[in-house]
């Protein structure tokens, strides 16, 4: 993964575990995000967390970079 650091444009080319690790309170701060503004949309019916995470990891680029609120963005997966 290539993520890049929006004030100082420093690049940090790691692994998925390594993201994983490392920003975990970001990535948990941008599912609680995701799952907020998901579970406001009427339509939708989530029978539980599962399929939100789910669908939060399917598409973590674009969660990630959306919801999260970080200095930190994935450019590349």
């Amino acid at each position: 993964m290539i993520l890049k650091n929006k004030l100082t444009k420093e690049i940090l080319d790691i692994t998925y575990s390594e993201f994983r690790t490392k920003f975990a309170k970001e990535t948990q701060d941008a599912f609680e995000s995701y799952r907020n503004t998901q579970l406001n949309k009427y339509y939708l019916n989530f029978k539980d967390d599962n399929s939100l995470e789910f669908n939060f990891y399917f598409e973590l680029h674009w969660n990630f970079n959306h919801f999260g609120m970080s200095n930190w963005y994935i450019e590349r997966m």
